[in-house]
């Protein structure tokens, strides 16, 4: 297949391109060309802003891709999306949209599946993601969403787990919110990026939404000790009333089903 990632150079995107040429695509990536040395070998670069509709027209005229996926972390609107299949047409295949598990609504009892109604629990953030999953999954042609929930792995730019860690080696005190009975549920970059590979072309998962992440949730003190464990480092918890210093605490339960993604 000719896959068109859009993203490509960060994180999760870049994990997927790996396994996409590991499966032996033909990738090509959709980016704003600023880490032009992050893109594998053997990969075409498009170099434009998703967000200007007219430079997409421009550089995907004539484009044709048998797979897309829609993975730029950046406030991406629906207005975006149906910029970016409206510059495809016809040219395109089968479409993932890479939202989240924020989209759920997290007033609700856990574990979510994909059939729990979803909300603005989380602000913009959740409505720029709802209305990107309306989008490819209105637009008549095949599409799937996948919903990750915490993604950890090699090339992570955020600190949501190395702060902690740091913390523990300077012997720093942890500050966790409330009780820190908050969960959390964590799903490897490489395992997101083979269930995206595995899903692209697969007429099972035309129309569907996903949550895909790892089975297991765990608090938010349960992380901290976990990672005093594997360091061999005491550990002092401290509680937080409201988030302190942009430190990445959770202050939600955050659980969901994952078996629809397995079968």
């Amino acid at each position: 297949m000719r896959v068109l990632v859009v993203g490509g150079t960060e994180f999760i995107s870049l994990h997927l391109v790996r396994a996409l040429l590991r499966d032996r695509h033909d990738v090509v990536v959709l980016n704003r060309g600023r880490q032009p040395g992050r893109v594998p070998a053997g990969v075409k670069t498009i170099v434009a802003d998703r967000k200007d509709h007219a430079a997409l027209r421009r550089v995907l005229a004539g484009e044709r891709v048998d797979g897309l996926v829609d993975i730029t972390y950046a406030p991406t609107t629906g207005d975006d999306v149906r910029a970016l299949l409206a510059a495809l047409g016809d040219r395109v295949g089968h479409a993932i949209f890479v939202s989240t598990g924020r989209v759920h609504d997290h007033a609700l009892p856990i574990p979510y599946d994909e059939d729990t109604p979803r909300s603005l629990y989380w602000g913009e953030y959740a409505k720029n993601k709802i209305d990107g999953e309306d989008a490819y999954l209105g637009s008549g042609r095949p599409a799937t969403v996948v919903r990750p929930t915490h993604v950890f792995g090699p090339l992570n730019t955020r600190n949501n787990e190395t702060f902690f860690f740091d913390r523990l080696v300077r012997g720093r005190p942890v500050l966790v919110p409330g009780n820190g009975g908050w969960l959390r549920q964590f799903g490897h970059v490489e395992d997101l990026a083979d269930a995206m590979a595995a899903m692209l072309g697969d007429r099972r998962a035309f129309g569907r939404a996903y949550n895909v992440s790892g089975e297991e949730a765990i608090t938010q003190v349960g992380f901290v000790e976990l990672i005093g464990e594997v360091l061999g480092r005491p550990v002092t918890l401290v509680s937080a009333a409201k988030p302190p210093f942009g430190q990445n605490l959770v202050y939600d339960c955050h659980a969901v089903y994952t078996a629809a993604a397995r079968t």
